[in-house]
């Protein structure tokens, strides 16, 4: 029997090699860290390919770590470069290089196997690499704290127009990817019709951060198009390779989802959307340490999938905001700003932060909170 691993990554010749040279491991490709929280139950061990920045990679680690934690799951890191056994001290089970003979793997992976409580038993917590600043947690527990307070008869009022206008819950949870890759369940007032998750799909057409709407221009001329007639087979579909790679193009292109005037969200949701004050309930993710007053916007996972690139992840380094500073930055207009400009801002705000820095984007926060855009 063979055990099924996933290779997160790009080395088609190794896992070529693996499944020929292996009587007791069985790989599949991926590129998707959530691909291999997803099937944890179904998996005995991760090889993942070094990314060629090294905090990236100890990122990612930390993420799968913690996301694993119930399981027997071993991960080996897959380097080009000299061995990082830095990657032992955040959790790894081994380390080992591109060329290495497939029996040093195989037999490794046997050895955790067969001894892996003893090999935990008494097992210290991987080091943590993402600290909130002491001055920032007392900071947001403070302000948290006396909003809440001061806002509490406002709540109370939007919960009532919420519950009247529309059937279902006032507040609306759901996950999101915060600092360091962290999963937690984001609160919001409800602004849209119950169900409304599931037309997203039909209405990323409409997407204001679209990209690429003609197929030719995923290929260098109009004649090359010929050479992607190739039907491809799944076990859920055919699909032509043309409308494949227009669908990977449009995923990897449009890691943000917006339309301007949704037809899912209620008359009380545009108010409160308009205002800014469907995002107040965020203030108990603050109290709670999922989030910061001021920093990066959590993603929803499907598009933090998007940004685990080496030009983008390192905004998840960054504290996870109520507000921050895109959401500041030309307001007015800000349906006009691009994805890239968006994602550059939050690596800005991670290189920049600051006591001073945050007061400043609070106080550009208050009068943005008046929007005058559909969205």
């Amino acid at each position: 029997m063979k055990h099924k691993a996933l290779y997160i990554g790009e080395s088609k010749a190794l896992i070529e090699k693996i499944n020929n040279e292996s009587n007791h491991i069985k790989v599949v490709q991926t590129e998707s860290l959530l691909e291999a929280i997803r099937l944890k139950n179904e998996i005995a061990l991760i090889l993942y390919e070094e990314p060629e920045d090294e905090v990236n990679g100890l990122m990612y680690l930390k993420f799968l770590k913690e996301h694993l934690r119930d399981t027997e799951v071993l991960i080996f890191i897959i380097t080009k470069n000299d061995i990082p056994f830095v990657y032992l001290k955040f959790g790894a089970a081994d380390v080992f290089k591109e060329d290495s003979p497939i029996a040093n793997i195989e037999n490794r992976f046997l050895f955790f196997k067969e001894n892996y409580s003893k090999l935990t038993k008494g097992k210290k917590e991987s080091l943590k690499i993402y600290r909130l600043p002491k001055w920032k947690r007392l900071f947001d527990i403070l302000f948290a704290a006396i909003a809440i307070l001061c806002l509490s008869p406002l709540l109370l009022i939007i919960v009532i127009a919420i519950r009247l206008e529309s059937k279902g819950k006032a507040f609306y949870t759901s996950d999101r990817i915060g600092t360091g890759c962290k999963l937690f369940g984001f609160y919001k007032f409800r602004s849209m019709y119950t169900g409304s998750d599931k037309k997203v799909d039909s209405l990323m057409k409409n997407n204001q951060y679209m990209k690429c709407n003609d197929v030719s221009l995923l290929y260098e001329n109009d004649n090359k198009q010929e050479q992607y007639n190739t039907i491809l087979i799944s076990d859920d579909e055919m699909i032509s390779e043309k409308d494949f790679l227009k669908q990977r193009k449009e995923k990897q292109e449009n890691s943000f989802f917006k339309v301007a005037n949704d037809p899912r969200i209620t008359k009380v949701g545009r108010f409160i959307r308009n205002t800014s004050i469907d995002e107040l309930p965020q203030l108990f993710n603050i109290l709670k340490g999922d989030m910061s007053i001021v920093g990066n916007r959590p993603l929803p996972p499907y598009e933090a999938e998007m940004l685990t690139t080496d030009r983008w992840a390192k905004r998840f380094l960054a504290p996870a905001g109520l507000t921050g500073l895109w959401q500041v930055t030309k307001r007015g207009g800000a349906n006009k700003m691009s994805a890239d400009e968006r994602k550059q801002l939050d690596i800005d705000y991670l290189n920049n932060y600051s006591f001073w820095y945050d007061l400043k984007i609070i106080l550009k926060t208050i009068p943005a909170m008046i929007q005058h855009e559909n969205v």
